[in-house]
């Protein structure tokens, strides 16, 4: 057994969004991250038994998505290839030819479908999301607005991305929320903070969206009620609050970034977080996720 780190426990108010002090002993099932361990990154998944395993995969991973029904990986390696890791099975997967590159993959809850961004000839200043049918290695367009677009996340119901509103004439970059419904077709802003917000996922039971975003300053972890309307701040922490996951039942977790080090946090009141274990050879991460079907 791998030798984890202490968790220490803090007790304190329950909060709207179902998150409880109990809800952070232990990791949802298919909990995902990206960590960095020796002298590369690693794919880390929380099996049934909730500890994190790293997957072997012939390449080093620069980014990924993770189908827990599935048990199905899929990622870009570090040579711009995109690999299925599946059944103990690896395959590069056919790209269109062409220069673009492509990364930030995002399972949609099928696990057939997975969303890309698409660098056109690698520029990140000039993006489009694109969907890969996995069986048939087939990229169809999404989303083609005339400006950079990231970070996809899909549920049942609709499509999320962020959306590089201003980058030049502005004076600073500007990167909001977006949403398109997947049965219309239609987009809509969905932030207003402008500033960054990004790395959104939604929550379809409690219909809300959760983000990270450096509005008040520092980045922290923010919420969205699509049917109230009404943004708020989550996280409250000393450092750099990033990559919101949030399982089925509401409990959020996310990765925080203070003096040269990154933690696994679980939001447990209203007022605070508490880190959680990892093993302790991992030195960073990032990419943290949480398949909620």
């Amino acid at each position: 057994m791998r030798d984890y780190r202490c968790l220490a426990l803090v007790l304190g108010a329950l909060v709207h969004l179902n998150v409880s002090a109990s809800g952070c002993n232990s990791y949802p099932e298919g909990m995902a991250f990206m960590g960095y361990e020796g002298d590369r990154w690693k794919l880390y998944v929380a099996e049934s038994q909730g500890e994190f395993d790293a997957k072997e995969i012939p390449v080093e991973p620069r980014s990924f998505t993770y189908h827990s029904d599935n048990a199905a990986l899929l990622y870009i390696g570090i040579d711009d290839g995109i690999y299925l890791s599946r059944g103990g099975r690896h395959h590069r997967l056919s790209k269109p030819e062409g220069n673009s590159s492509y990364t930030q993959p995002a399972f949609s809850p099928d696990g057939v479908t997975v969303y890309l961004v698409e660098m056109k000839d690698g520029n990140s200043q000039n993006t489009d999301i694109v969907q890969l049918d996995i069986n048939s290695e087939t990229f169809s367009p999404v989303s083609t607005q005339r400006s950079a677009q990231f970070e996809p996340f899909a549920s049942q119901s609709r499509l999320l991305f962020s959306h590089v509103t201003c980058v030049e004439s502005c004076g600073r970059i500007i990167q909001e929320v977006w949403s398109r419904d997947l049965a219309s077709g239609t987009s809509e802003q969905v932030t207003l903070l402008n500033n960054i917000s990004k790395q959104a996922v939604y929550l379809e039971a409690d219909n809300r969206i959760y983000f990270s975003s450096n509005s008040d300053g520092n980045y922290a972890i923010w919420t969205h009620d699509l049917s109230q309307r009404e943004t708020i701040r989550l996280t409250n922490g000393p450092g750099i609050d990033l990559y919101p996951a949030v399982s089925g039942d509401g409990q959020v977790f996310f990765i925080r970034r203070e003096a040269g080090q990154s933690r696994l946090m679980c939001k447990n009141s209203a007022e605070g977080a508490i880190e959680m274990p990892i093993p302790v050879t991992i030195t960073d991460i990032r990419e943290l996720k949480v398949s909620q079907w």
